[in-house]
């Protein structure tokens, strides 16, 4: 892919939803979120995978060839099918590449293999594997991923190396440019995760992360709670931040050590300020009453928040997490209550502008499978 060229390529949906578009636009989005409910459509039915991001109807990802897979060949499942992104001078022993994110035509991702030392490399892709690019780390480094685009910037990180290079250094947060593919590194002990009309959003680390943002250079703005010991920043649409925020919170357990603290970590919505940030943690499910102890936003996309949330009394076991989409009103609906018989946990990590959810599904035995949640008219 020539990142020096306009992003032309029309974008295909996955299966057409005009009609519905129109209903949409038609209730607005208060009525429509007081009735939607969705249909779950299994994209990796014969193998394992997971949907890591969802743009304009489309989902992309990654394609497994093992049940439980956590990694394997980059894929865009679109309405004529899965494309295997998976670049050819990967290939061999160990290689591997996924999409983390895209928009229009332009997928970003991971990927490594024999030809980059088995270290991870950014990648960028327009619709096909030979499209594939490695972006430029403007320093000595060990590795890096792309993790978001909004078509006219992508995000990610990189490692870097200690003074003498010897070493494993920092990570640190990276702003490519689409036009010219320059790179503006925000400094070290830092990663980005999505960006959004000029807002980039992550953590820097000060002890622990701390949630910021950028607008295209090396200066951050806090988001971090007053109160909170850790909060990171997954996704931004320019206006809204969402992600998560964790507070250690003494609690009485009935042992012999009496008093002890605990870590509740709590997904949060912000709009440009510390202050600003609001708990959205939904405690119990819509679908069937279950206690929810810790939940995680991860991407926002006009009225849709989504992420994840986990059930104390499963953990361990492949339904430990469950898939949340937040609406306008932040109320949340477990999104367990549509997957296919047989699995049993889930986490959202991606939405379109449409409402279109991608993330993974487990079954019961651990298996994965890339899952696009679409909402119903």
């Amino acid at each position: 892919m020539n990142l020096h060229s306009p992003l032309l390529s029309p974008i295909r949906p996955v299966w057409a939803r005009s009609a519905i578009l129109s209903i949409v636009a038609a209730l607005g989005v208060h009525q429509l979120d007081a009735q939607v409910s969705y249909t779950a459509v299994d994209l990796t039915p014969t193998a394992s995978g997971s949907a890591q991001t969802a743009s304009g109807g489309q989902a992309a990802g990654f394609t497994g060839s093992v049940p439980n897979a956590f990694t394997g060949r980059a894929t865009l499942w679109t309405g004529d099918g899965p494309i295997d992104l998976h670049p050819a001078f990967l290939d061999g022993a160990g290689a591997r590449s996924q999409v983390n994110g895209f928009a229009g035509n332009l997928q970003v991702g991971t990927g490594a293999g024999a030809a980059t030392g088995n270290r991870n490399v950014p990648l960028a892709w327009s619709d096909s594997a030979a499209s594939a690019t490695l972006l430029t780390i403007p320093f000595t480094n060990s590795g890096g991923q792309a993790n978001a685009t909004d078509g006219l910037q992508i995000v990610g990180s990189a490692i870097g190396l200690n003074n003498d290079g010897t070493a494993i250094g920092s990570t640190h947060g990276l702003i490519w440019n689409v036009a010219n593919g320059s790179a503006v590194d925000v400094g070290a002990d830092s990663n980005i995760f999505d960006v959004a009309a000029g807002m980039q959003v992550g953590f820097i680390t000060k002890t622990q992360a701390n949630a910021v943002f950028w607008r295209g250079t090396n200066r951050a703005t806090s988001l971090h709670p007053k109160g909170a010991v850790v909060s990171v920043a997954n996704g931004t649409d320019g206006v809204r931040q969402v992600g998560y925020a964790g507070f250690d919170i003494r609690v009485r357990v009935e042992a012999a050590k009496g008093n002890k603290n605990k870590r509740f970590t709590y997904a949060y919505v912000w709009t440009g300020t510390a202050a600003s940030g609001l708990n959205i943690h939904p405690y119990v499910s819509n679908a069937d009453g279950a206690l929810l102890e810790f939940s995680y936003a991860l991407k926002v996309k006009g009225p849709y928040i989504v992420g994840y949330a986990t059930v104390p009394a499963k953990i361990g076991t492949p339904a430990y997490n469950r898939a949340i989409v937040w609406d306008a009103s932040f109320q949340a609906i477990d999104l367990n209550a549509y997957l296919p018989e047989g699995f049993i946990g889930s986490t959202a990590y991606g939405v379109d502008e449409s409402g279109n959810i991608a993330g993974v599904m487990t079954n019961a035995d651990g298996t994965r499978h890339a899952v696009l949640w679409m909402p119903n008219p």
